[in-house]
């Protein structure tokens, strides 16, 4: 655990708990969170446990300072420890095992993180999810059936690029990333999201 005492100096009020830990050498598995870009809390697995907190709290949406009001936080617990393994368990719900065959196998965050935070075990035997391949441009390319809607590409392409037909579309199950009225994604920044996928949504063509 991390003591409330602990200096914040380097940080201002904007900086964000994960962030903070981070810097710390403290390792907190996440996929939607990335320092350039902006907070959307969407894949759950940055949780941290605060003492005066009825529920475990998201680190990447909580503001750094929370530790200041807060008499211990707790990144290792046994009821953080179960919740990722429940949230990577939901995770992999609906993702292809298609791990000895993928372009990013052996460099993606969803299967490291899942063999040192996740659980093997298997409990949900219906069929997977199948989304259609989008074209998203000359040098990207897609499986959509691995994307885990962490939103980084998005965020990327309205905060970044500054283009604004890459989004989500649907709720739930359907939930999918696209293209507006089935544009191509074409900015000169368009490969950078091959670097910022965690798993093996996007890669290169070329690759």
């Amino acid at each position: 655990h991390i003591s409330s005492e602990d200096e914040l100096s380097l940080f201002n009020n904007k900086i964000a708990l994960i962030a903070y830990l981070i810097a710390n050498g403290i390792t907190i598995p996440h996929f939607c969170y990335h320092s350039n870009l902006s907070i959307a809390g969407n894949c759950r697995v940055c949780l941290i446990e605060l003492t005066n907190s009825i529920k475990p709290v998201v680190s990447c949406a909580t503001n750094a300072n929370a530790i200041n009001y807060n008499a211990q936080l707790y990144y290792d617990s046994a009821l953080i420890k179960k919740s990722r393994e429940n949230i990577i368990e939901f995770l992999l719900l609906n993702h292809p095992l298609d791990c000895p065959i993928c372009d990013q196998g052996g460099d993606c965050d969803l299967q490291d993180q899942s063999l040192f935070f996740g659980v093997a075990k298997r409990r949900f035997y219906n069929f997977k999810k199948i989304v259609l391949d989008k074209n998203l441009g000359f040098i990207i390319k897609t499986v959509m059936t691995r994307c885990i809607h962490c939103t980084r590409c998005v965020r990327f392409a309205l905060e970044i690029a500054g283009t604004t037909n890459l989004g989500i579309f649907g709720r739930g199950y359907h939930c999918e990333v696209s293209t507006y009225t089935n544009k191509i994604f074409t900015t000169e920044f368009s490969g950078n999201i091959i670097d910022l996928c965690p798993v093996g949504f996007i890669t290169k063509k070329l690759y």
